[in-house]
């Protein structure tokens, strides 16, 4: 048998706190060193190591034993059990181990008496020795110490403890009684002080709800209400045997004061409903109020207090933020047109006016560092500071309150927040409460700014009749995009939250995209109508032969076209505010790009109008004299040129058609279709037609009036009717006619010199071309030649064709060559013109000299040489050559029988 298996010292515990178990059912104190069952324990504890009686190797487990059972089991207890040992230790021993077991028993206990008896017989005198001692010192004790007069020597005991009990009562019994009051007032104190808990709840209830401490306050609360419900002894103690008058006067006292903690909660209660109804408070502090409502069970349902109160003041907040902004833009609409400031829009003249120097101001901003501020503060920005201030006020609202609002809702929908007793109201109201505030947002937006559904594709003709309408379309883009972004934002937001709204936020976005496309085109093309005001007609120095005003020009355009693309949504900004922000491209719906790509084409048929209006006979107002483009460079002087010219005005129109035609139109055409994704080749191609005929209508302005008033004298000098061709003598001079129309070309010359150099030669081809048509037209009209006839003719058309021979082209080339052939053609040869060539020396030495006198007065015909550059001097040769060469072959063309032939040679 193994030991006996003790995991705690059981005997010892029992016998510290005089238990008779562990598991004791009462209370109990026993003294163990009067009771046999623990003494058996302790002994059988000090002889666990004998092993197992029978020898079969079995194991006592007395830890799950109580200590009957235990002494029951114990072989050394006096109240040992033989079955309860065989049942606990062997309760699985067969027949046979318990035969064996006896046997085993049996041997050790004839072992154990064979021990005694040798133990005896060897210590037998020792025994004897002892029992003599012993005998004599009780005989000596019994006549002495132990006599019958002393009383077995327990009188002077007796005695010693009765002095020793009277002397501890004289010192001890005051102590004794001083401790009993003192017990006694302990009692009293602690009654008082478990009672004071209840007695200053009401006191600490007010403390608590000052200092915004309401969930102490509720525990409190919850603590009292218990504690008084369950155990109101406890709270107020009544001493046991009590009569009924005191517990009457201890409920009377507790009802008092229970009475002072209700009034204190239900005044928290209507704090904490109240704080439900403000605005401002935070996400935590409604939940913490909604929560602690839920556990004092009020009568009204929290929840549903706060969406009610909630939904009702964001309602009434936007309402009103939307009546003041109205309010507020009528205002400032009103005190922007009739203040004494205030522009005078009753007539268009006014109107032209006014935005022309608009855009004057914004235009040339453009090109600054920030050139916001100054579009931000043009004509009507009152107005639409008013405007913006009125989205951002209504976003505002919505953006301040409906997250919060939301977030307690979401809670609500997944469980949060509901009482045990069921609500009529379904939990979706709250939902639908959330989408009224985004519904009532997009009614006040549609309502204002006329929104119309993208998918409609209808556009409103008229502004919002709050716009402002002496606004340029350059501040109207840079408040339209503000208030657009500020619009976005606030949507964002919103989407954010996952309401699922269906959309109604987007297409919000999108029909406000809409919208101010709408509103910006209609005031890109009535801008760009009044374009021409902003032509000055100054020299633009980096461009040769153009003005400023197709800089001017392509800033705006641009600028437009790059807001008509934010606006529809080309471009975006995400990531957060500020610095912060990515911008993005993204693709533009194709309804935005037509409208964007209709408004552009419109806005530049629309500047090509304006251009008709530059050249019209009076002067746009505030147009005087400029300094001539290169003046000073070519000459180190400066020249004016009269603007008031309406030649001089179309020159510098023709010259500005030039570069915007071959430069200018196709490179914003090509920035178009870059940042739009398409192709406007038709477009393009319509455009260009109609580019070209206008300016060849412009060119043809300025060039047949000239060609005309040089053909009237050619025409009087030739059709002269003091001149007889036939019966003329032989030229001896140049008649002053062609002097004359060569002078008129010359001043045509100097003016186109001055004012658009680029244009010269085109022009001067243009003019010889016409003026050599009439002359053929005028000679035609003479019937015959004489002799002296035919070689005044041929040197007059002569001199002219050498003095131009730098403009003639082709054309003109050829229109000669067909005057040649009809001089000779019309010569009536008579008797007496045999000297034919004696003649035309005569005529040779004649034009010769004409060409040396006159040298001066038309040099500006001639080839430029040093000043211009080689280059220009050898293509000006070559040009001469070629002509040289188109001369011969006309003479060629008209035979030898030519009497024009040696003259020209």
């Amino acid at each position: 048998m193994g030991k006996i298996n003790f995991t705690t010292d059981e005997a010892s515990i029992l016998k510290a706190y005089k238990l008779s178990s562990q598991n004791p059912t009462k209370w109990e104190e026993i003294d163990h060193d009067l009771e046999d069952p623990l003494s058996d324990l302790l002994t059988s504890q000090s002889n666990d190591a004998d092993g197992d009686p029978l020898g079969l190797g079995g194991v006592i487990d007395l830890t799950s034993l109580d200590l009957e059972s235990k002494m029951s089991v114990l072989i050394s207890s006096k109240s040992f059990d033989p079955k309860a040992f065989l049942s606990a230790v062997h309760p699985n021993a067969t027949y046979q181990d318990l035969a064996a077991g006896i046997n085993h028993l049996q041997s050790s206990i004839d072992a154990r008496s064979e021990a005694v008896r040798v133990l005896v017989e060897d210590n037998f005198d020792r025994f004897v020795a002892v029992k003599a001692s012993t005998d004599a010192l009780y005989a000596e004790m019994r006549e002495g110490l132990l006599s019958d007069n002393a009383e077995f020597a327990s009188r002077p005991l007796v005695d010693h403890l009765k002095r020793s009990a009277v002397k501890a009562n004289q010192v001890f019994l005051p102590i004794l009684e001083n401790s009993a009051k003192a017990q006694k007032l302990r009692t009293t104190l602690g009654v008082f002080e478990r009672s004071k808990f209840f007695f200053s709840l009401p006191g600490f209830l007010v403390e608590s709800i000052e200092a915004g401490r309401y969930e102490a306050a509720l525990r409190q609360y919850s603590k009292g209400k218990f504690l008084l419900d369950s155990r109101p002894g406890q709270l107020l103690p009544v001493e046991a045997g009590a009569n009924a008058g005191s517990t009457a006067q201890q409920k009377r006292i507790l009802d008092k004061v229970w009475a002072n903690v209700e009034k204190v909660m239900g005044e928290m209660k209507a704090l904490l409903l109240a704080r439900l109804q403000e605005p401002g408070r935070s996400v935590e502090e409604m939940e913490r109020a909604i929560e602690i409502l839920l556990e004092l069970n009020v009568p009204e349902d929290p929840i549903w207090t706060y969406f009610d109160s909630q939904h009702k003041r964001i309602m009434d907040r936007m309402n009103a933020a939307y009546r003041t902004g109205v309010a507020n833009i009528d205002g400032a609409f009103l005190s922007s047109t009739k203040s004494r400031t205030a522009p005078e829009l009753s007539s268009p003249d006014s109107l032209r006016q006014i935005l022309g120097a608009q855009l004057q101001v914004c235009i040339l901003a453009l090109e600054s560092k920030a050139p916001e501020a100054v579009l931000a503060q043009a004509g009507g920005h009152e107005v639409w500071q008013a405007i913006w201030d009125m989205v951002k006020n209504i976003s505002e609202v919505m953006v301040s309150s409906l997250p919060n609002f939301w977030k307690i809702a979401r809670s609500f929908l997944e469980g949060k927040f509901k009482r045990p007793s069921s609500s009529r109201r379904s939990s979706s109201q709250c939902r639908q409460m959330a989408l009224d505030i985004i519904k009532l947002y997009i009614n006040f937006l549609s309502e204002f700014f006329i929104l119309s559904d993208v998918l409609s594709n209808s556009s409103t003709t008229n502004s919002p009749e709050h716009f402002p309408s002496h606004s340029n379309s350059l501040t109207t883009a840079h408040w339209l995009t503000k208030i657009l972004s500020e619009i976005q934002d606030c949507v964002a937001e919103i989407g954010a939250l996952e309401l699922g709204e269906g959309g109604l936020v987007k297409g919000l976005v999108e029909s406000a995209r809409w919208r101010f496309e709408d509103v910006l085109v209609k005031s890109w093309l009535r801008d760009a109508n009044y374009m021409y005001t902003l032509e000055s007609f100054t020299p633009d120095l980096s461009t040769p032969s153009t003005t400023f005003y197709l800089t001017y020009l392509e800033s705006f355009m641009r600028h437009l076209a790059t807001s008509a693309f934010k606006i529809a949504g080309g471009v975006s900004t995400d990531g957060g505010p500020g610095v912060l922000r990515v911008t993005q491209q993204n693709i533009v719906p194709p309804a935005f790009i037509s409208k964007i790509t209709k408004a552009f084409l419109d806005a530049i048929y629309a500047v090509l109008d304006g251009f008709v209006i530059l050249v019209a006979e009076e002067a746009p107002p505030g147009v005087g004299s400029i300094v001539a483009a290169g003046a000073s460079e070519r000459e180190g002087k400066q020249e004016l040129i009269d603007l008031r010219d309406s030649n001089t005005r179309l020159l510098l129109v023709i010259s500005n058609f030039s570069h915007l035609s071959g430069s200018l139109i196709p490179s914003m055409l090509s920035q178009l279709e870059n940042a739009l994704g398409i192709s406007v080749d038709d477009d393009r191609k319509t455009l260009m037609r109609a580019v070209t005929a206008l300016d060849k209508t412009l060119f043809d302005g300025y060039v047949k009036p000239k060609a005309t008033a040089v053909a009237v004298i050619l025409r009087e000098g030739i059709l002269d009717k003091d001149m007889d061709w036939y019966e003329t003598p032989q030229p001896t001079e140049i008649r002053p006619y062609m002097y004359k129309a060569l002078m008129g070309l010359v001043e045509i010359h100097a003016q186109i010199s001055r004012v658009a150099e680029n244009l010269l030669e085109r022009g001067m081809y243009a003019l010889v071309e016409n003026v050599v048509q009439d002359a053929l037209l005028s000679f035609k009209q003479v019937k015959r030649f004489g002799m002296g006839g035919m070689l005044r003719a041929t040197l007059e058309i002569e001199f002219m064709h050498q003095t131009l021979a730098r403009y003639v082209s082709p054309p003109a080339a050829k229109t000669l060559s067909e005057l040649y052939n009809k001089i000779s053609q019309a010569y009536a040869r008579r008797p007496g013109d045999e000297n034919l060539q004696g003649n035309l020396d005569s005529v040779k030495k004649t034009l010769a000299e004409s060409r040396r006198a006159t040298g001066i007065e038309f040099m500006c015909f001639r080839a430029a040489k040093e000043r211009n550059g080689k280059g220009k001097k050898e293509k000006d040769e070559g040009r001469e050559r070629e002509r040289g060469k188109d001369r011969g072959k006309d003479r060629q063309g008209r035979g030898d029988g030519s009497t024009t032939s040696s003259l020209i040679a």
